[in-house]
C-alpha cells in the first residue's frame, strides 16, 4: 500500500478491477539522430553512455567513439581475428547542448585519433588516415550509472557509478588501447577533469569491480538488500535463444546470477523471425523498475555465423548464432528488483524499427535511462542504420552488406511523463478500481488526457461492503460505487476535460480528506472517450 509515489498502467498490478478500457502502447516523438557519426574517429559511430541536464539547462553527453581499422587483425585471439566486426577502437567522447538537439563536439585534445578517412583502399571498409588531438575524445571516466536518479540509492556519495579509464595520452599511437580501472568508484558529483587537476581525489573506491561480466551496476534493490546488474545471458550458455540475466550481490563483491527475461510461447518462434531480447537498460522509477527491452527479430534462415559460433567438445549444444536480423525497443516493468519482469505491455514495439534496411533506425539496439525536460521524458537510444551485424566475415564469407557499412547513432525519442501505456476508454463510460491505498489525506492527482471527453473520480473505503441483506461481507471492488465517502462520490467531482501530466482531482464540497489520513481506501475512476496513465494519493 506504498502511496508515495505515480501508479502506471504499463501492467495489471495497479487495479482491483477495469472493464471495458483497452491498454494502448504509446509510441514516443521521433526527433531523428541528433549526435550523428560524422567524424573520422567515429566511423563505426557512436553509443550513448550517459546523458544529463544541469541546473542551468544544458545538456552533456558521454559517449563510446567507435573506428573501424582492419589493421587490428593481428591483436584479435583465435577465430576473432577473421571476425572483422571485432576490428575496431574505441574511446570515450564528450558533447554538449543548450538544448538537448542540437550538439556540439568540443575539441579536448587530449589523445591521438585519426584525421581524416580513407574510403577507397579496402572499401567498404574505411581506413584511418593520419592522427591528430583535434577531437572530442579522452574522458577519462565511464558513467556506469546515475544511482541517485535512476538507481534507488540515497546516500549523497553514491549518487555516480564510475568505471576509471586509462588517462589518455596526445603522444599514443592512434587507436592505443585504453584499459577500464580493475575497480569501480562512487562519486557525489560528476567529475570536472578539465579544470580540477584534484578530480581523482574525491572519488570513493567502491571496493569492486562490480558485476563479474561486463562491470555493470544499475541500482540497489532494496526490497532483498541487494545491488543489481542486468544484462544479456552469458554466451554460449544461449539455448535456444538469448536470454537477460540478473547479477545480485549484497556487497559488490560476492555476485550471483539468474535468468531473468527470456522469450515464451507467446513470443514469434518461426525460423526467418525467431524473438529474443536483445538487451535490457533497467532503471527505477515510481517505485518499480522499468526496463528499455531491446528486441531482436532473428533471421535464422540466414548463415552468418563463423568458427568461434559452432558447437564444440565444450559445448555440444551450442547453436548456430544467428546474426542477422531486427532491433525495436520495448518496455517492460517488474515490481520485485528485476528478479521477474510483466510482459503484458513489451509484447509489442514502444519504438518500433525502421521499414527499410538503410533506415536510421532500423536498429534500436541500446539507450540510457531517461533525462526529465518539463513535462516530458526524453530518450537517447543507439540506433544503427542496418541488420544486426550484417558486415562482411571473412570467416564465414558473409557479405549481406557487401556494398556498405551501417553506423551506430544516437537518436532522441520524446513522450509525455510516464506516457508510456495508457488505458483508454470509449464512447462509453467505463470504471476501474485501483487496489487499495493508503490515503496520505490530501487528495488524488491524475495523469491523464480526456480533451475529447471526460474523467470523473471517487474515493471508496476499502471495507468488505455488506451483502445478502448484511450477512455476507464481500471484497467485490465494483460494489464499491454505491459506498463512496460522503462527498467524494462521482456525482460529487467537478469534470476533467483536459490532458496533464499531474492535474489535482476536485470535489465540490468535500469533507476534509486529512480526517481519512493513514487509512486503506480505493480510487474509483469513470472514463469516457480519455485515456489514463496513471495516478497518485498526495
Amino acid at each position: 500500500m506504498d502511496d508515495a509515489h505515480w501508479h502506471l498502467f504499463l501492467d495489471d498490478g495497479e487495479l482491483a478491477r477495469s472493464t471495458g478500457f483497452d491498454r494502448v502502447v504509446h509510441h514516443p516523438r521521433s526527433h531523428g539522430v541528433v549526435i550523428p557519426a560524422d567524424q573520422p574517429w567515429e566511423t563505426v559511430g557512436v553509443a550513448p553512455q550517459y546523458v544529463a541536464r544541469g541546473p542551468d539547462g544544458r545538456f552533456m553527453a558521454l559517449y563510446t567513439a567507435m573506428w573501424w581499422d582492419l589493421g587490428r587483425a593481428a591483436e584479435q585471439p583465435g577465430s576473432f581475428a577473421a571476425d572483422r566486426a571485432h576490428h575496431m577502437h574505441s574511446h570515450v567522447a564528450l558533447a554538449e547542448s543548450d538544448d538537448g538537439l542540437h550538439w556540439r563536439k568540443p575539441v579536448l585534445g587530449r589523445v591521438a585519433a585519426p584525421a581524416a578517412t580513407d574510403w577507397q583502399a579496402r572499401s567498404p571498409f574505411p581506413s584511418p588516415l593520419g592522427r591528430s588531438c583535434a577531437n572530442n575524445l579522452g574522458v577519462p571516466f565511464v558513467v556506469v550509472a546515475d544511482l541517485a536518479r535512476h538507481g534507488n540509492v540515497t546516500d549523497p556519495t553514491r549518487r555516480l557509478a564510475l568505471r576509471l579509464v586509462t588517462e589518455p595520452d596526445r603522444d599514443q599511437p592512434v587507436g592505443a588501447a585504453w584499459q577500464h580501472s580493475p575497480n569501480g568508484w562512487f562519486a557525489a558529483e560528476l567529475p570536472d577533469f578539465r579544470a580540477d587537476p584534484d578530480w581523482r581525489t574525491r572519488l570513493v573506491d567502491a571496493g569492486s569491480s562490480f558485476d563479474p561480466r561486463r562491470h555493470l551496476l544499475h541500482f540497489w534493490d532494496s526490497q532483498h538488500d541487494e545491488w543489481v546488474a542486468m544484462e544479456q545471458g552469458v554466451m554460449p550458455n544461449w539455448l535456444p535463444s538469448r536470454e537477460i540475466a540478473r547479477f545480485a550481490s549484497p556487497d559488490l563483491v560476492h555476485w550471483s546470477s539468474s535468468a531473468a527475461l527470456y522469450p515464451d510461447a507467446s513470443d514469434a518462434h518461426r525460423p526467418d523471425r525467431y524473438d529474443e531480447p536483445m538487451s535490457l537498460t533497467p532503471f527505477c522509477a515510481e517505485g518499480k523498475v522499468l526496463g528499455l527491452l531491446s528486441w531482436f527479430h532473428s533471421d535464422r534462415t540466414h548463415p552468418d555465423g563463423g568458427p568461434q559460433l559452432e558447437p564444440t567438445a565444450a559445448h555440444p549444444a551450442r547453436w548456430p548464432w544467428c546474426r542477422k536480423g531486427t532491433n525495436e525497443m520495448r518496455i517492460a516493468i517488474s515490481h520485485d528488483g528485476g528478479r521477474s519482469w510483466d510482459r503484458t505491455s513489451s509484447r509489442q514495439a514502444w519504438v518500433p524499427h525502421g521499414s527499410e534496411e538503410d533506415s536510421y533506425d532500423r536498429l534500436v539496439i541500446g539507450g540510457v535511462p531517461p533525462v526529465a525536460v518539463g513535462d516530458e521524458d526524453w530518450f537517447y537510444l543507439q540506433v544503427i542504420d542496418g541488420d544486426h551485424l550484417g558486415i562482411r566475415n571473412d570467416a564465414a564469407q558473409s557479405a549481406y552488406y557487401a556494398d556498405r557499412l551501417p553506423r551506430h547513432q544516437v537518436a532522441l525519442y520524446t513522450q509525455r511523463r510516464h506516457g508510456y501505456v495508457s488505458l483508454r476508454a470509449g464512447h462509453q463510460p467505463e470504471v476501474l478500481v485501483t487496489r487499495p491505498m493508503l490515503c496520505p489525506g490530501g487528495g488524488v492527482e491524475l495523469n491523464l488526457d480526456s480533451r475529447h471527453g471526460q474523467v470523473r473520480v471517487a474515493l471508496a473505503a476499502a471495507t468488505p461492503v455488506a451483502t445478502y441483506g448484511g450477512q455476507v461481507p464481500s471484497t467485490a471492488a465494483h460494489l464499491l460505487l454505491d459506498q463512496t465517502l460522503p462527498g467524494f462520490g462521482l456525482a460529487d467531482c467537478r469534470p476533467i476535460r483536459t490532458s496533464s501530466v499531474q492535474h489535482t482531482v476536485r470535489w465540490t464540497g468535500a469533507g476534509d480528506l486529512s480526517t481519512r489520513a493513514g487509512q486503506a481506501v480505493h480510487v474509483l475512476v469513470e472514463a469516457v472517450d480519455a485515456d489514463l496513465f496513471g495516478y497518485r494519493l498526495v
